[in-house]
């Protein structure tokens, strides 16, 4: 990341703190749309305040359809990751992939599902003001969150590129004007996993506040690694046989200075850990059409019975079989992240408000893995990598609050960054000899640079209309290098695509409606994109192409959001439609020659993604200290046209993979000596990650006891329906609908100075996925024997799934103790 953009906060900084005196002794800042807000006691339902606008507004009245959970409603499940915050949330879905490609959310069936690390995620997160948008960002834990808000939908306008599907935004807790301290031990029995936080924070004058944040846990894992290693063959039992122990940090510091009125700092710093030993991404089989024997006599899958459950095998690797290879052969993933933000807001009038925010993200990955899931023979290859990402932003906004019809808000945005990922595949000399040591070596380099404007105008016609419109000006340009170190000698690669630049304005025009202060009815038209990038998982020949382009959406929405009974009954109806272009998809093939499987990003034609978004909270009035809560989800996410979708190993003409006849003349049918085909026609077919319907639903009830105790008990039930976990759609790559039941029952000291809770997530401890591969597994991918895109399958028959599984069940029991200030 080039260095001549660190003094750019600082230049932030002096500006506004130069602007300071000018106003400051004799003007207050203007109230805040949440501080003006009265909030409503039980029994009525609370006002909620969001920032989908970059303004604090009431959920009620902003034109997005949004979803915000509470600090408490984060705690009450032990919502510790956005795995948890998924089962919050219809719609929202995640999938967890091998090595540095990381976690991949999709939403409304929008997302990432290529296996890629330096591809932009479709649904982006916001944490503090710093726009992530790679997967291994996902991974931090969600702590101490003052509030999570899911905005569905795309966000370009206030987001920028890289959330056609939304944006997750994430904001953390701040000092408050008392000193708050916070120690919470917890012990989760089916992984056990121990986890301890602390908090510190309060004033240290009175312009200065401080919060320290911290949090560790160690667990053993949830699966169990029955794997039996085949002597001789390059593999090796299991050093950990719990799946797989792993330990993870936090720690956030947070400063909000408020020197004068008129101005106020925010700085936000974060530094996080993630160690994993014995998996480093590693999937468990979910399908063998063929069963499990050895077509090449290599028993690959030896041992493995291909059910899903909490029973996995994947064998460690012998060192003296992989030359080179790091950590004894023990797969591993180490995570690495630092990130703040510095936030700048300065009141220039009382209707003028300059706002800066200067974001810094760096993520470190080092990851080995057992490369084709071997259960019994070693692997035939080992991936054995590192990915680091580094990004600076800074934006700057003004938005003015006139008490007249018109406003405003202008901006601009900046982004410097730069990704590296090393491909570093080691082949099995066991098996293959020592020909086979090293497949690849070397390393691919992103720069990136983007510049955006932004604008929007806000027009109250009349008291109760206001029309908005504005857009969004980017403009990025992304270069790639490549350097071989395959023959020990650093060799950059003469690559055909060194270079990829993109040009994009996203309009938004919005209208809302609120006859009364219960009442909204909003309707928006929204465009949105995501650069292209290049694929960087495989080395690529002088002369290649590997970069693939923009994804592109426009469409609608419109809803209503409510309240009746005085405050007591929430509802909230919202329809969709869009369109996207230039669809990103992501499809693995084998390549023959280097034995790998090779990682394609392709653009599908179009895809139209339509449904209905509803939720409901009531308190009812005569059962005090109850609340219901319920919402729905139906999307009909399809292809329009995708008539170049890859064909899965071994799928024959018959079977639909009879399309683009393969070029080259040796890749031919050898029982009819015909081309063999390469693509099949997925043109109206389900997106990945797409379920038709997904609900959720649960009740929160507190109950005073004796002596200023309270009793608290809530459940919350995920429903989904079923929906495809590999982009190829085969019929045995489909998630089975599934429920899944959570319940929290919690007893509080007075004052809350004490909690005893105990917490379970997903009862019926149902195991599922959102993210499968498919490959020639039992043949280890390099010894071949499919017969794709011919007559028949061939003698190693189809590709096996093997997909990553979500832990099940957890059973936690937490205490919390909240001492006062001396």
């Amino acid at each position: 990341m080039s260095k001549r953009y660190a003094s750019l906060p600082v230049l932030a900084v002096a500006l506004l703190l130069q602007a300071a005196p000018l106003r400051a002794q004799t003007e207050t800042a203007a109230e805040t749309p949440a501080a003006a807000a009265e909030t409503p006691t039980s029994p009525w339902l609370e006002e909620v305040v969001v920032t989908a606008r970059k303004r604090q507004e009431s959920i009620l009245k902003v034109p997005v359809v949004a979803t915000a959970l509470s600090e408490d409603q984060l705690t009450q499940f032990a919502t510790n990751s956005l795995y948890s915050v998924s089962e919050r949330v219809p719609g929202l879905l995640l999938g967890t992939n091998t090595a540095s490609i990381g976690t991949q959310v999709s939403l409304r069936g929008i997302g990432t599902g290529t296996l890629n690390p330096t591809i932009d995620q479709s649904v982006s997160l916001n944490m503090d003001g710093v726009q992530m948008t790679q997967g291994t960002a996902y991974k931090s834990a969600m702590f101490d969150a003052q509030q999570i808000e899911v905005l569905k939908g795309p966000q370009a306008l206030f987001y920028g590129k890289s959330s056609p599907g939304g944006v997750i935004s994430v904001r953390s807790a701040n000092p408050g004007n008392a000193f708050e301290m916070l120690l919470r031990g917890g012990y989760e029995f089916e992984a056990q996993d121990k986890r301890g936080e602390l908090i510190l924070s309060g004033p240290v004058s009175e312009t200065l506040g401080l919060r320290l944040a911290s949090m560790f846990s160690r667990s053993q894992g949830f699966f169990r690694n029955d794997a039996e290693a085949v002597p001789g063959l390059g593999g090796r039992d299991p050093r950990y046989r719990d799946f797989a122990p792993k330990q993870e940090w936090l720690l956030r510091g947070t400063a909000v200075w408020k020197p004068l009125d008129r101005f106020q700092a925010q700085l936000k710093a974060n530094l996080t850990g993630l160690d994993i030993e014995g998996d480093g991404g590693g999937q468990q089989y979910k399908s063998c059409p063929d069963g499990t024997g050895a077509p090449a006599g290599v028993p690959f899958l030896g041992g493995e019975d291909c059910r899903w459950n909490r029973h996995l095998r994947l064998v460690d690797m012998d060192p003296a079989a992989f030359i080179g290879i790091r950590n004894n052969g023990v797969p591993f993933s180490h995570v690495s992240q630092q990130f703040g933000s510095l936030q700048l807001d300065y009141d220039l009038t009382n209707e003028l408000r300059l706002s800066s925010v200067s974001g810094l993200f760096s993520t470190f990955q080092s990851v080995m893995i057992n490369g084709t899931d071997a259960t019994a023979a070693g692997p035939a290859v080992v991936a054995d990598t590192d990915f680091t990402r580094e990004d600076f932003t800074q934006e700057l906004r003004l938005s003015s609050s006139f008490s007249g019809p018109l406003n405003f808000m202008l901006g601009g945005f900046y982004q410097d960054g730069r990704m590296k990922n090393t491909n570093n595949l080691l082949g099995n000399t066991a098996i293959f000899g020592s020909a086979y040591a090293q497949l690849q070596k070397g390393y691919h380099l992103i720069d990136i640079e983007s510049t955006s404007a932004f604008g929007q105008l806000l027009w109250r016609a009349i008291p109760t209309l206001e029309l908005a419109g504005g857009l969004r000006w980017t403009q990025e340009t992304r270069k790639q290098t490549q350097v071989n170190q395959i023959t020990g000698s650093p060799v950059r690669t003469a690559l055909g695509d060194p270079k990829l630049d993109s040009n994009n304005v996203s309009p938004e025009f919005t209208a809302t409606y609120t006859p009364t202060d219960t009442f909204t009815l909003f309707g928006s038209y929204k465009q949105a994109y995501k650069s292209g990038s290049f694929d960087t998982v495989q080395m690529i020949a002088a002369g290649g192409k590997s970069s693939f382009g923009d994804e592109e959406v426009k469409g609608v929405e419109a809803g209503i959001k409510s309240r009746f009974f005085d405050h007591r009954l929430s509802l909230n109806v919202a329809a969709y439609q869009y369109r996207y272009s230039d669809l990103q998809v992501g499809a693995n093939e084998t390549d023959t020659t280097t034995g790998q499987i090779a990682i394609r990003t392709l653009n599908a034609a179009s895809a139209k993604v339509y449904g209905l978004d509803m939720d409901a909270s009531y308190v009812p009035l005569l059962i005090s200290g109850l609340r219901l809560n319920a919402a729905l989800n139906y999307n009909h996410a399809r292809y329009d046209r995708f008539d170049n979708a890859q064909c899965w190993g071994g799928q024959t003409i018959s079977e639909g993979c009879n399309l683009i006849p393969d070029p080259d003349p040796t890749h031919i049918d050898p029982g009819t000596g015909a081309p063999l085909f390469t693509a099949q026609d997925l043109s109206g077919r389900e997106l990945l990650r797409a379920p038709d319907w997904s609900a959720n639903f649960g009740f929160e009830y507190e109950r005073p006891l004796s002596r200023g105790t309270t009793l608290s008990v809530a459940t919350s039930t995920l429903y989904s329906s079923k929906y495809y976990t590999n982009a190829l759609l085969r019929r045995d790559m489909i998630q089975d609908a599934y429920f899944k039941t959570s319940a929290s029952l919690a007893l509080r000291g007075p004052n809350e100075g004490w909690e005893l809770a105990l917490i379970g997530n997903n009862l019926g401890n149902k195991i599922v996925t959102g993210a499968c591969i498919n490959g020639n597994l039992a043949n280890g991918v390099l010894l071949g024997g499919q017969n794709t895109g011919g007559a028949n399958h061939g003698s190693a028959g189809v590709d096996e799934l093997a997909c990553t599984p979500e832990p099940g069940r957890e059973v936690w029991l937490r205490l919390t103790l909240r001492p006062k200030a001396p």
